[in-house]
């Protein structure tokens, strides 16, 4: 494939133009950013020195921070978000760079890389241009909202900024195609794990860790999510095959155990969505990855002796591992479940021990170990915690065992071990017994018994059953974890059932919405060019079903004062489904609070205030005030609203608990006007900022609890065609499958990150069959720049030639 030449003069041209246009643009950002000043500022010239003096490591960097940057609910802006500044610091010293040293920058990209690009730099602009237009024309604001101009730019802006550092990923004189490709990697799994530990942040602080009965959905610090959609879904699955990378790169013990938390943390985040487009895109993708990478142990290599475990093995593991689960977790809950898996622990190492033992050995090993076993089972009972206590020891007692094999005489060792193995199993049963009672015991004893069973058939088979590698072991390990939480979330609530049971319904409704966004494509130009970037939300309002909106907001001004226009929801609702403006606040305030407010309406309206400990979405603890306020006609009249209800304490030092300030209109259809809120708690001072509105919506942001259709197309295609027009659906779909391509079929296809790249795009699409997606400028940048690069592969550099080059393993320099 032929790619662009630039000579010296050329490379030295375009960076220098490319430099200062992400410079100014960064500084103009930064100047203006809500809070902190000038720490912004200062921020972005810091990094982009450091990326001139590092500039591959921006590779790692802005995937690993960019599920962090994003503080529209502390700042109130969505138009420009804070990783637009660390993407903007990245290109400036990368460029910067390519100045100084031409011979250190080729900035080579393939022709057919430039040709998509450039179709898709023009459907974007031609479709900015019609969202101009759609809103009425362009006016640059700061914090516009959904229904504003800014927002076809906010759209936009996220391919533009992809584009930019896709030069950048070419291989620089000091480095090569492999050390870009290992950089873009980490950075994805760093970026998975960022994520994954805040989902486990929010749940430890707003809901219990294993509560999978409440509607609680994870949502991380992806604040696109205030109106629904699937900002966390999609970048879980973008991110979730570099996970894998991880674990088949990793050297030694340090570096695996790493690995395999992380696909532990990021199977529970995926689970705590609660999401059905995700575990259906997880069955997709990383299937799909398993079977491309075609290695011996996928999860690790395995030995000399390690037996190929093909489709056939992992289903029956699986599957065993699932029945097992199940039974246990009804009556035995949690602690039966860990339980369980301690003993699962044990015995993938204890057939290894038990091999060649004559059966009578064997026999006796069990006799003994059951004898024993009973016997310290009833003794534990007469002490407290003593099921817990017992387990723990002889836990860690066969644990030690079966790994310090100097620890004991040889002949004796292997009966002593599977007598342990039988001692730990009875003692797992008890754990069960003692917290669910006696109806706990048939299910546990019955998955103990089929533990049991395969390690007595592993023990005298010929041949081991699975690898003795810790690697692999690990794996199967982690395996069982997320199979383990998977029975948890579907048989330890009612929530994820009912979800799965109204699946049917739901796709009815996701099929008449898709109906409906395409019927707003009204003249042959919305079909060809679309309705314009950003439109659907603002035209959605007008063309709602039975006039069913879920509320809105504006500022308004008259005579240098200005205001905030509030309506509501134009359909029957319950405190959950008003329309709120609000306002993060203090760990530290405390209640009582009084809000004094000035109210101005047209017809009788009721308002109501709450502070709530709330991340996102879901509300608890609130202190709740609400007044009706009769019509006025034009005259301001002052509220004061004593907020009654517990308020919520700000948490733990590990786990603190966010919270927030909202008003909004109580009755169905009403509209008022507020201003000048102060918020005291005690005779403090105002707690709220920017309550006159003076500067817009500068530190308040606004959300829709529960309704969310009318944010979103709720498909990515559906989306594209309706923001982009055919032209723009059909560009994206070149794309991406001119990626698919060029790493599957194509000169790409031996590349080393070719699977995961593959997985990880298929995934992404797999979650945008019900969900928007590009609507999400974080996600739709990461997702435009590994398919650019995709494309540009071949022009980046040699990969490997064959499969078998991916199979090698690397060196302690080359990996993780």
């Amino acid at each position: 494939m032929k790619t662009l030449p630039f000579n010296p003069l050329h490379t030295r041209g375009l960076s220098l133009l490319l430099l200062l246009a992400a410079a100014a643009l960064g500084v103009f950002i930064a100047l203006h950013h809500p809070l902190w000043q000038p720490v912004p500022l200062l921020g972005f010239v810091l990094a982009a020195a450091w990326f001139f003096v590092n500039p591959g490591l921006w590779l790692v960097i802005v995937p690993a921070l960019l599920p962090l940057l994003g503080l529209a609910p502390w700042t109130g802006w969505i138009s420009f978000e804070e990783v637009d500044l660390l993407i903007l610091a990245a290109a400036v010293g990368g460029y910067a760079r390519c100045a100084y040293r031409t011979s250190a920058c080729s900035l080579r990209l393939s022709w057919s890389c430039l040709f998509l690009a450039g179709l898709m730099s023009i459907s974007l602009l031609l479709a900015m241009t019609r969202g101009f237009a759609d809103a009425g024309g362009f006016v640059f604001g700061w914090y516009q909202g959904y229904d504003g101009p800014m927002n076809s730019v906010r759209i936009a802006r996220s391919f533009f900024l992809a584009l930019l550092m896709v030069p950048l990923m070419a291989p620089q004189h000091d480095q090569s195609a492999t050390a870009v490709a290992r950089k873009l990697a980490l950075g994805m799994a760093l970026g998975l794990a960022t994520a994954s530990l805040v989902a486990l942040w929010e749940r430890l602080a707003f809901t219990d860790l294993l509560n999978f009965s409440s509607d609680y959905r994870s949502t991380a610090l992806f604040w696109e999510m205030h109106v629904g959609g699937a900002a966390l879904d999609g970048w879980l699955l973008l991110t979730f095959p570099f996970a894998i990378w991880a674990l088949r790169n990793a050297v030694g013990a340090p570096q695996s155990a790493i690995a395999l938390t992380l696909v532990g943390l990021a199977a529970y985040a995926s689970l705590t969505t609660f999401s059905r487009g995700v575990y259906l895109a997880l069955l997709v993708s990383i299937p799909l990855l398993l079977w491309q990478t075609r290695s011996k142990g996928v999860l690790g290599e395995a030995g000399d002796q390690a037996p190929h475990w093909g489709v056939v093995r992992w289903v029956v593991a699986i599957t065993c591992l699932a029945a097992m689960a199940r039974l246990v977790f009804p009556y035995g809950g949690y602690r039966g479940l860990l339980a369980l898996f301690g003993v699962v622990v044990v015995a993938l190492s204890t057939p290894l021990v038990l091999r060649n033992t004559p059966p009578g050995r064997l026999l006796a090993g069990s006799v003994l170990g059951f004898l024993l076993g009973a016997l310290l089972v009833v003794f534990s009972n007469f002490l407290p915690k003593g099921p817990y206590v017992l387990f723990a020891l002889l836990f860690f007692s066969v644990f030690g065992l079966l790994h310090a094999p100097k620890v004991m005489a040889v002949r004796f060792r292997p009966a002593i071990c599977l007598g342990g193995f039988v001692c730990l199993a009875l003692a797992a049963a008890n754990v069960t017994g003692h917290w669910g009672g006696v109806e706990a015991l048939p299910g546990s004893c019955l998955a103990l018994a089929m533990l049991f069973l395969v390690v007595l058939v592993g023990a005298l088979a010929r041949q081991p059953l699975w690898p003795a590698d810790w690697r692999w072991q690990g794996g199967l390990l982690t395996i069982a974890l997320v199979v383990s939480g998977t029975v948890a979330v579907f048989f330890g609530g009612a929530y994820m059932g009912d979800r799965f049971s109204t699946s049917g319904q739901d796709l009815d409704w996701r099929l008449s919405h898709w109906k409906q966004a395409v019927a707003l494509l009204e003249t042959s130009g919305d079909v060809v060019f679309g309705k314009g970037l950003g439109r659907f939300p603002a035209n959605y309002y007008f063309a709602a079903p039975n006039g069913a909106s879920p509320g809105a907001y504006q500022v308004r001004g008259e005579g240098g004062q200005t205001w905030l226009y509030l309506l509501g929801a134009r359909h029957p609702m319950s405190v959950g489904d008003i329309f709120r403006v609000s306002q993060r606040l203090d760990l530290a305030a405390q209640g009582p609070f009084e809000l004094k407010l000035k109210v101005r309406a047209g017809a009788d309206v009721g308002i109501h205030a709450e502070v709530c400990a709330k991340h996102l979405l879901y509300s608890a603890d609130c202190a709740i005030g609400t007044a009706t306020i009769k019509a006025s006609k034009g005259t301001w009249q002052p509220v004061q609203l004593r907020l009654e209800g517990k308020a919520s304490a700000g948490g733990p030092w590990y786990a603190p608990r966010f919270k927030m300030f909202s008003v909004g209109i109580l009755n169905q259809g009403g509209a008022a006007d507020v201003d000048d809120l102060v918020l005291t708690a005690g005779g403090s001072d105002n707690l709220l900022a920017n309550g006159d509105f003076g500067q817009e919506m500068q530190r308040w942001f606004f959300t829709s609890d529960h309704e969310h259709l009318p944010w979103h197309a709720k498909n990515v295609l559906v989306n594209i065609l309706f923001d982009q027009g055919a032209l723009g659906l059909t560009v994206f779909l070149l794309m991406t499958l001119g990626a698919l391509w060029r790493l599957n079929l194509g000169k790409a296809r031996g590349h080393r990150l070719s699977p995961y790249l593959t997985a990880s795009i298929i995934g992404f699409l797999a979650v945008g069959m019900f969900d928007s997606l590009t609507d999400v400028p974080r996600l739709a940048f990461i997702y435009y720049l590994l398919v650019l690069y995709a494309i540009s592969l071949v022009a980046f550099g040699p990969p490997p030639t064959t499969l078998q080059a991916t199979r090698q393993t690397p060196s302690p320099r080359e990996a993780v």
